[in-house]
């Protein structure tokens, strides 16, 4: 979020006169995204201020190099190989953080919010459990998947997308009334672009035109995902479709993907490379894009949404990586809008698969099963609900 956005503030933390609150982890993009679409649409709807904080900003000492360790485990696990497997094993999709988690990367924090009387949103499940003892804590889940380690019992409330999360959750001890049901948490200026955006594709799915593919790294940037997606769009050069590549927000990281598509050969005009400074240019830039982008290729995180709910056929990069990715990955492919990259071999050879599935009517109905199934403005309703509780 901008500091500038209209009823946000960053502010020293004096937050004793804020009805609302917001602390942001930092780690990764899926769990921040989330919490900035809320975020988002709280600038344009809130008369009074929302006091928006970020775990760096909060916490130093102890605690801070311990969060600070939370996100180089999250960059290192994202390698591939041995790091990977170590990093999912401990990040257990069964487990929930240990007392010592809780001690080193909470000291502080909780002082900072005992015996806050508003609301305190928070965007990951650790600051949830963290923060849950101390004062009214709204976690903003916007994951599909739902594993024991997102369930937070002692929370106010847990804003999900569907209801089969709550299901979920609620089998992990979180109470029914805690939980609020509210749409799948997609970026407002998507949804502002969606039924636009998914008309025009159907349109260009039903033709014999070339295909224009949007291809995603995470914030980890796996090496294995960075192989496949680079294998896609020889690919998909050699089969005379664009492709437009986010490599992250960062001039170097889209510097270095130039660099090796370039190495690789691949014509100029065959791709572009989406250079952008942070999440929220990104987000800008995936909203201007959307209305030409006819097939995505991402890891099943939060992205995962999006194939989910705007009609956007999804190619998901594997192996998964993290607590959520196989759950997501699971539920899209059941939807029929989601098949995976499992292979080097399988990247190299999407360009002809998509041709295929051009032809036989395999994208366009993909698309359509992403569309018009589940509400697409989880955003939206989780800020009305806040502003209510507020009231």
């Amino acid at each position: 979020m901008s500091a500038s956005a209209s009823g946000i503030r960053h502010s020293s933390f004096d937050i004793r006169h804020s009805r609302l609150v917001s602390v942001c982890s930092e780690i990764g993009r899926g769990h921040p995204s989330y919490l900035d679409s809320v975020l988002a649409v709280l600038s344009r709807r809130c008369d009074d201020r929302v006091d928006c904080h970020t775990i760096p900003e909060l916490c130093a000492g102890v605690s801070g190099l311990a969060w600070r360790l939370a996100g180089t485990a999250y960059r290192i696990g994202g390698r591939g190989g041995l790091s990977t497997s170590l990093y999912n094993s401990l990040r257990p999709t069964d487990g929930k953080p240990s007392a010592m988690q809780i001690s080193l990367l909470g000291r502080g924090l909780r002082k900072r919010l005992s015996g806050y009387e508003g609301i305190c949103m928070v965007d990951h499940p650790l600051l949830a459990h963290i923060l849950a003892p101390v004062c009214r804590v709204a976690y903003v889940h916007g994951e599909i998947a739902a594993p024991r380690i997102a369930a937070v019992p002692g929370a106010w409330r847990t804003f999900v997308p569907l209801e089969a999360t709550s299901l979920k959750l609620r089998a992990f001890g979180v109470k029914p009334e805690a939980t609020s049901v509210v749409g799948l948490m997609i970026e407002p200026d998507l949804v502002a672009a969606a039924e636009a955006s998914y008309q025009a594709r159907q349109l260009r799915l039903g033709s014999e035109r070339p295909l224009v593919v949007g291809l995603f790294l995470s914030g980890a940037r796996p090496r294995p995902h960075v192989a496949r997606l680079t294998a896609c769009v020889e690919s998909l050069a050699k089969s005379g479709h664009r492709a437009f590549v986010f490599p992250g927000p960062g001039a170097p990281n889209a510097a270095e993907m130039r660099s090796e598509l370039s190495r690789r050969g691949i014509p100029d005009d065959a791709f572009h490379v989406i250079s952008t400074r942070g999440r929220s240019d990104e987000t800008r830039r995936t909203a201007e894009l959307l209305p030409s982008i006819d097939v995505m290729i991402a890891a099943a995180h939060e992205r995962t949404n999006w194939a989910v709910g705007l009609g956007l056929p999804m190619f998901a990069l594997l192996p998964h990586i993290g607590p959520f990715a196989r759950e997501n990955f699971e539920f899209a492919v059941a939807q029929g809008v989601c098949l995976p990259l499992t292979t080097q071999r399988d990247a190299a050879e999407i360009g002809p698969a998509l041709d295929a599935l051009h032809r036989d009517g395999g994208l366009s109905g993909m698309s359509r099963a992403g569309w018009g199934k589940h509400a697409i403005t989880g955003a939206a309703k989780c800020a009305r609900l806040l502003l209510n509780e507020t009231e």
